[in-house]
């Protein structure tokens, strides 16, 4: 199971400007790296169309997830997890998130209006370390 996540700084701060860009509406992206052990490398950091466009939920856009996922895979890389925003509440996981988490075993970054955390599914919400390089 994933205990850490290791992500850049530009990667960081390209998904504040993705929170911020699209106030007061959710924004969302994949993450893509490797994993290693118990630890998820992000190599970048790719913002998604979210095509629900409300203020409480994200849905990807199908296609550029399938193209995000596939340019991955060529690059031998995966989609280690996905980022979201929450631009007028904390950075936990709402009802929502925590449904959808149960059916996805990647790594849940979320940037809210109180700073930005990472969580895994794991019998419950579990929280992951990030660590900025």
């Amino acid at each position: 199971m994933i205990n850490e996540i290791k992500i850049s700084h530009r990667d960081i701060e390209l998904i504040k400007a993705e929170l911020e860009a699209n106030k007061p509406y959710e924004a969302c992206g994949v993450l893509v790296g490797i994993i290693n052990g118990s630890t998820a490398l992000v190599e970048k950091a790719l913002p998604v169309t979210n095509t629900k466009r409300t203020r409480t939920s994200f849905e990807l856009d199908p296609k550029e997830h399938y193209n995000a996922w596939n340019e991955a895979e060529k690059d031998g890389m995966e989609i280690v997890g996905v980022y979201h925003t929450h631009p007028v509440s904390s950075a936990v996981p709402s009802l929502w998130d925590r449904e959808t988490m149960q059916n996805d075993t990647s790594v849940w970054l979320i940037a809210g209006a109180d700073g930005m955390r990472a969580y895994v599914w794991e019998n419950d919400v579990k929280a992951v370390k990030i660590t900025e390089y």
